[in-house]
């Protein structure tokens, strides 16, 4: 029987350990009494321990978790179903307003001939991959599209289902071993923003290469790897408005007899402590495991591409590791992002009350991360244990720093005017710092930032100077969870090459605008002649350090040194 569980978040008020064995009263009304109609509803419900929390996992998927209230909001579909909740003794009560907005009609939006009907911002699949492909096609010397594997459906029939498409960004033209950050969205079928968003910043990244100086090292130096369709079978059967519950794959050996209950939650069918708490094994339930650890198609596929682009960067023990730590050295960034609990969640999940063992440098990566895209930093069994999730496995096999980015809003379907206006960008600024971070995350999330870089002016003749003015930052951090320790900046360089790079050797120190170094925040400026500089344009690189030695991530700058604009080398003036 199936319930699909949506989560709303009232207070993030959680505790750095996330858990807690008994939570207060609930502030709802709340009765043991069935509602009139036939369903579905959505209904708020009561929880009273980690356990109660755990069952309910085991059977449906959840948004938001308020440990402090006790609280879910729950879609059941039936007055079976709400009897079987009561049954189980949650406390239920039917909450008209969610109720309307869950089941109520698609916007209409007559004049739309594209995208999902009723929100002209998301694109379907075959339109995802278009607009990729046109981007590769306008982009072609840093985007490529690589076919990591297929569907279910595909697999099925070559004639049905989808390929699984990884938009990949690098200057190819640099050669070498180079850090990865790779996001995947779409896993769940639902949840709309996921895709169009992670593609969003792909095609930000090759508008912005060789214009914004930060894309440019990044592309040049690092890979961003982007799967904008994780689950492609799914998300078309979501597009529908009638059936835009689905939140597996579609996999049709499991409850092929519901229209949004077929399938497997490949959230759940990882390897890394598969059938682990928070999974069930009951085929119509939402969070359905699968009937062995990587049985789907869509989760072979990202594990062997995952298994490629990153190295194996944890010696592991046997059976399920959670305490053999990652070298502090470790490189890359993994995201899954989801919606739309509001969070920002590392490893461990799969567990109560157990941390991993980079706890503290994933920490204060998420809060990095989570200053930018404003979800609230914690640890991803916030919202209650669960088994075979990808960020779990990603961290516990290989060692990369994994995230799961639960994006806001009100639904699974966030209209358009709440996307554009409040959901989108604050979740790609989340991305492009996680992409600064990517070559040693472990290491530069401590370490200052460097904001607002200016070259005055950018262009001068060979006999002249260029003044480079800057904000180094040692507090850039989402506090709403624990406070992150700050420190003094101590001292900011530049450097013609990559700093990270054999025989880096600073052109030039900084100079507090203030004359000292004394503070978490420091205006830094520093005067550099053409002479120390090569010819052409080029990019110059900064770096931080504060009073523990923490060196921060890398920031960019345009220089050009000895030629005048083409514009008036054509004779325009």
């Amino acid at each position: 029987m199936r319930v699909r569980v949506l989560i709303l978040l009232l207070a993030l008020l959680i505790g750095n350990t996330a858990t807690a064995a008994k939570v207060g009263p609930s502030p709802w009304p709340q009765t043991r009494e069935l509602p009139a109609g036939e369903g579905p509803w959505v209904v708020r419900a009561r929880f009273t321990s980690d356990q109660s929390l755990t069952r309910l996992l085991e059977r449906a998927a959840p948004w938001r978790v308020d440990r402090d209230a006790g609280q879910l909001i729950i879609e059941v579909n039936s007055r079976a179903e709400y009897q079987q909740l009561l049954d189980e003794g949650f406390a239920v009560a039917v909450d008209p307003e969610l109720t309307a907005e869950a089941f109520g009609p698609v916007p209409e939006t007559p004049d739309q001939t594209e995208s999902i009907s009723g929100y002209p911002c998301y694109r379907t699949v075959e339109e995802s991959l278009a607009s990729a492909q046109a981007l590769v096609a306008q982009h072609g010397a840093i985007a490529e599209l690589v076919d990591i594997g297929d569907s279910w459906k595909k697999q099925q029939n070559a004639a049905q289902g989808y390929d699984l498409w990884v938009l990949r960004l690098t200057n190819r033209s640099i050669p070498g071993i180079k850090p990865v950050h790779y996001l995947q969205g779409g896993l769940h079928a639902r949840e709309y923003v996921t895709s169009e968003t992670v593609l969003r910043y792909g095609e930000w990244l090759a508008a912005q290469y060789d214009v914004n100086p930060d894309v440019t090292w990044i592309l040049d130096h690092q890979e961003v790897h982007i799967l904008f369709h994780a689950n492609p079978d799914g998300r078309k059967v979501a597009e529908v408005s009638s059936t835009r519950s689905q939140r597996k794959n579609r996999d049709e050996n499991y409850c092929s007899t519901g229209s949004t209950t077929v399938g497997v939650d490949n959230n759940r069918n990882f390897p890394f402590d598969w059938g682990g708490p928070g999974s069930s094994g009951t085929a119509c339930n939402e969070t359905f495991r699968g009937p062995a650890a990587a049985s789907e198609p869509e989760s072979q596929a990202i594990i062997a591409y995952l298994q490629q682009i990153f190295p194996d960067q944890r010696n592991e023990g046997p059976g399920v590791d959670l305490v053999t730590p990652v070298s502090l050295d470790a490189t890359g960034i993994y995201m899954d992002v989801h919606s739309n609990a509001g969070t920002t969640w590392w490893p461990w999940g799969n567990v109560n009350g157990v941390f991993a063992p980079n706890r503290f440098e994933l920490q204060t990566l998420g809060r990095k991360i989570a200053y930018y895209n404003g979800l609230t930093p914690e640890q991803s069994n916030a919202g209650g244990a669960i088994g075979g999730a990808t960020d779990d496995f990603t961290y516990g096999t290989l060692g990369v720093a994994a995230f799961t980015i639960e994006m806001d809003g009100s639904s699974f379907w966030p209209s358009c005017t709440s996307y554009e206006n409040t959901l989108v960008q604050p979740t790609l600024d989340g991305f492009f710092m996680a992409s600064k971070l990517a070559r040693a995350p472990y290491r530069w999330a401590a370490g200052p930032e460097i904001v607002n870089v200016l070259a005055a002016p950018a262009q001068i003749s060979l006999g002249g100077t260029v003044t480079i003015t800057a904000r180094a930052e040692d507090a850039r951090f989402n506090n709403t969870v624990g406070t992150e320790p700050s420190q003094t900046v101590t001292s900011v360089a530049i450097y013609a090459m990559p700093p990270w790079q054999a025989g880096a050797t600073a052109l030039a120190q900084f100079q507090p605008s203030d004359g000292a170094f004394n503070s978490t925040t420091e205006n830094i400026t520093v005067d550099l002649p053409a002479s120390s500089l090569s010819a052409g344009r080029q990019l110059l690189y900064l770096r931080a350090t504060d009073a523990l030695g923490n060196a921060g991530p890398v920031a960019a700058v345009f220089v050009t040194v000895g030629q005048s604009d083409p514009l008036f080398q054509n004779g325009f003036e």
